[in-house]
């Protein structure tokens, strides 16, 4: 059984040297202090001692981990052409923006959103319209603000499913609410579902895919291993892309651009779907706990709030009411960075 207890060393990572020489502790970007999974590591070092690092197609028997753990998961069948292996979701992201949305159309996203959504327009040039979600109305989906936004130059709807930060599940009805409305209008879905092996009170992730098939058309999905197994320094991810000319599309855009997953990305991908649910199963709890254990002590603070996290390791703090000029500053001040 993992011990998740373990207190380890990680300065020389991004999110340690942020505050290096500070007694700031970071909370502020989706990487766990655990190690990856033993099984992990282990494929890794088998394959390092091998010494083959040139270039590398992907694995066989990755691609058949990948085809069995949709299909076992979420009984969402895919074919081996519609996998597209990619560095990591947010390159993939950028690529869907680039080659998927023509110049002179437009993004559309709700809002708070995982930051490098508010950077597509500087990266793409392409305009990205922001629906704000009503904090009061928890968190849900905004479809009629959504609805009301969109233009003859809409194209493409960006969502987080799971939804990063605010840390919500998606309902059936939210999810089968902006797919209807994608279908009528003819818009694009880049869905980036990277978090949804991190989902808490035996919920069950839904994905974009699943709620009505005529979707898939229209709909590139954005999966990887990096956040459930604590991968992120090494990258790799999945473009599920069923539309034959929407790939094609996504594959031009990416020439030259983005580069191939690299060879150790590839093994740790592999382990990661193939080993490690066991491990998976015993962090989910982990996470609960600690889930718990923070709501316990947010309850007890006046004037902050916490709405009930479902999904993904990230927690939406609701400080409106302390009127704070800069929250950022105020936590780091008290030596917690956010």
């Amino acid at each position: 059984m993992p011990d998740f207890d373990v207190i380890l060393d990680r300065r020389g990572s991004t999110k340690w040297d942020k505050y290096r020489d500070t007694d700031v502790l970071p909370m502020w970007i989706a990487d766990m202090d655990f190690n990856p999974p033993p099984a992990v590591i282990d494929q890794i070092q088998s394959y390092v001692s091998t010494g083959m690092f040139g270039y590398t197609d992907r694995p066989g028997e990755l691609i058949d981990v990948v085809l069995s753990h949709l299909e076992k998961t979420y009984a969402w069948q895919v074919g081996v052409d519609d996998l597209v292996f990619i560095p990591g979701v947010v390159s993939g992201l950028n690529v869907a923006c680039r080659g998927l949305v023509a110049p002179g159309e437009s993004l559309l996203t709700a809002t708070p959103i995982y930051y490098p959504f508010l950077d597509l327009p500087k990266n793409v040039d392409r305009e990205l319209i922001r629906i704000p979600i009503d904090m009061d109305a928890d968190y849900r989906y905004p479809v009629s603000a959504l609805e009301a936004a969109i233009t003859p130059e809409s194209r493409m709807l960006l969502i987080c499913n799971p939804f990063n930060p605010v840390g919500r599940m998606l309902s059936s009805a939210e999810l089968s609410d902006i797919v209807s409305l994608c279908l009528e209008h003819d818009l694009l879905i880049c869905s980036d579902e990277i978090h949804c092996q991190l989902i808490f009170d035996d919920r069950k992730h839904v994905p974009v895919a699943k709620v009505d098939p005529r979707i898939e058309d229209n709909l590139v999905t954005l999966i990887g291993p990096g956040k459930t197994y604590n991968l992120a320094g090494i990258g790799g991810g999945v473009a599920i892309i069923k539309n034959p000319v929407l790939r094609e599309k996504f594959n031009e855009a990416s020439d030259g651009i983005m580069g191939s997953i690299n060879v150790i990305a590839y093994q740790s991908m592999l382990a990661a779907y193939r080993d490690c649910e066991p491990w998976r199963l015993e962090l989910i709890k982990y996470l609960q706990s600690n889930r718990d254990y923070l709501a316990e002590r947010i309850d007890r603070i006046p004037r902050i709030g916490m709405n009930v996290v479902e999904a993904t390791y990230l927690a939406w703090l609701d400080v409106r009411s302390l009127a704070l000029e800069n929250p950022p500053a105020f936590f780091e001040s008290a030596g917690v960075g956010l």
